[in-house]
């Protein structure tokens, strides 16, 4: 049923007009724009309220696409790191689902970037299955330059006031520190498990000083060069996805390079080719750690199936990825 259009933004109100329950979709937009967010399960993650059937709940903006947003971050799994939604819900979530919450990569520990975190690989799949279970999706296509987009999710945002944007643009959510505090404890608890794994492998390499951690031991022994690509893999993902005639880039940290290894030079050229090695790892064991890293990641085997793909890591310490 069309809701009510009287002193209402006609965005808004297509937005709620067109709301679908997400396992019903069948299409997302290759266009920029504004989406939304929807409850239609029975029993929202906050004690005593339950929003209402055309209440919007999350608006968000992307510049690319609604597909690359919505179906291939907030609703897939692994994409916490790169989804305050996701981050809210599953915080909102975490005792009901039995969530586990990790550090999103080493790199936010060392740069004490403390409130990221992820969930581990069972807890992913669980928060994407309850939300596509309990959420529904509309979008809004605004083929505009970002500045735009950014000020049309400004607007809307202020005017629905939805419970699940927490940041600057909705200072008057009522709901914000219910959900910051849950955030903050799935932070906590991912940082705490961090520094316990790390406190053991010092440990195991300098018992003397069973109270220490020495990063560069712990990187050094546990993950050598793979541990740098394992943390940015999603990025990597979406990168396989984007990558044409133009690269996608990703920054690593030199700190890691330089913590992990003597070596005075960083660079390699990976070739894929069909989803196996056709070049770039004789003799580069930077290149060997990350096509084992991609090797052991189906979702990405099969992303490089049927094409030919390069990786490149220069001596500014960035990795691109090139369709060639």
């Amino acid at each position: 049923m069309p809701v009510k259009t009287e002193n209402m933004n006609p965005i808004i109100t297509k937005l709620k007009n067109d709301c679908c329950p997400y396992n019903q979709i069948r299409k997302f937009s290759d266009k920029p724009g504004i989406y939304a967010f929807f409850f239609t399960g029975k029993d929202f993650p906050i004690a005593d309220y339950n929003p209402q059937k055309d209440e919007i709940i999350y608006i968000g903006k992307t510049e690319s696409s609604q597909a690359s947003r919505d179906e291939k971050t907030h609703f897939a799994s692994g994409k916490t790191g790169s989804s305050t939604v996701r981050k809210s819900l599953g915080a909102l979530l975490k005792e009901i689902l039995f969530l586990k919450p990790i550090p999103r990569n080493d790199n936010d520990f060392i740069a004490r970037r403390l409130s990221h975190f992820t969930f581990d690989e069972l807890s992913e799949e669980k928060l994407t299955n309850w939300m596509k279970d309990n959420l529904g999706l509309s979008f809004f296509e605004f083929n505009k330059p970002p500045i735009e987009i950014d000020a049309l999710e400004t607007k809307l945002i202020k005017e629905t006031r939805p419970l699940l944007n927490i940041d600057h643009k909705n200072p008057d959510n009522p709901h914000a520190k219910t959900i910051k505090t849950a955030r903050r404890a799935c932070a906590d608890e991912a940082n705490k498990a961090f520094m316990t794994m790390s406190t053991f492998y010092e440990t195991q390499n300098n018992p003397t000083k069973p109270g220490s951690t020495n990063r560069k031991n712990v990187k050094a022994n546990v993950h050598k060069y793979e541990y740098i690509f394992k943390n940015v893999l999603p990025q990597i993902e979406t990168a396989i996805d984007e990558a044409g005639t133009r690269s996608q880039s990703i920054q690593l940290l030199k700190t890691d390079f330089k913590d992990t290894s003597d070596r005075k030079v960083f660079s390699f050229n990976l070739l894929f080719s069909n989803g196996t090695i056709l070049k770039g790892t004789k003799g580069k064991a930077m290149a060997r750690d990350l096509a084992r890293v991609l090797e052991q990641n189906p979702k990405i085997i099969q992303k490089l199936r049927g094409k030919n793909v390069q990786f490149t890591l220069d001596k500014e310490f960035t990795l691109s990825i090139t369709k060639i």
